[in-house]
């Protein structure tokens, strides 16, 4: 190889020299696509919201931490609208990405972790302490303006992942709605009895029926 090399007049050999080093740094560094550019734009939007803001040399948490669990402590309209206006926006600003960028977007860490979290909160904060009745009951203490943010949070997702992985995502919080609520003993010596799942005393379509993943969404 090196006498070949040797062999080669010095112009084709500098060509050469330069393809391998392109073709190097195109491997370690690949070219910004269109997506990679809406990521950074909506990366820029978003801090604050649900990215750490920089202030000169800390770093500030995401409002969305505080917000989530001033919203998990209050469980109501009031406590929960400024972590439920981030979830919009998050989703407004995922939903402005090209479709073929969607997916990359909805992928980011924070994005992913936040509006998985904000879906599963909501249903969770519907459903309440035991299972409720059929009708109106199953949206909690959710007006049509909670439940609309819902709706565009479950658009997003099932925009960036499909009808499936919304489907297999459901029915996984399915496991976390309680399915009964136990009255206090009145022996604190008593080891208290776990209360059963949802999953545990209903059908999957009866869950379905009693939750808020059961919205017409077409509606809002």
């Amino acid at each position: 190889m090196e006498n070949f090399l040797n062999s080669l007049p010095k112009p084709v050999l500098a060509i050469l020299v330069l393809v391998v080093a392109i073709i190097a740094f195109m491997i370690m560094s690949p070219p910004h696509s269109v997506c990679d550019t809406q990521a950074d734009a909506f990366k820029e939007l978003q801090k604050g919201n649900i990215f750490p803001t920089d202030y000169k040399k800390s770093k500030i948490p995401p409002t969305v931490v505080r917000a989530k669990e001033a919203c998990q402590l209050g469980n109501s309209a009031g406590s929960c609208y400024e972590y439920f206006t981030i979830l919009r926006e998050v989703a407004e600003g995922v939903g402005k990405a090209s479709a073929e960028c969607t997916s990359q977007l909805y992928g980011i860490n924070e994005v992913r972790s936040n509006l998985n979290d904000g879906i599963e909160l909501m249903a969770r904060l519907a459903w309440g302490t035991k299972p409720p009745e059929m009708g109106l009951e199953r949206f909690g203490w959710m007006q049509d303006a909670e439940i609309a943010i819902f709706c565009r949070l479950k658009n997003i997702y099932t925009r960036a992942n499909g009808e499936e992985a919304w489907t297999n995502f459901r029915k996984k919080v399915y496991e976390k709605f309680p399915g009964e609520e136990l009255p206090p003993s009145a022996d604190p010596a008593l080891v208290a009895v776990e209360p059963r799942k949802a999953t545990q005393v209903l059908s999957e379509q009866d869950i379905w029926n009693r939750s808020l993943f059961s919205v017409r969404c077409e509606v809002y």
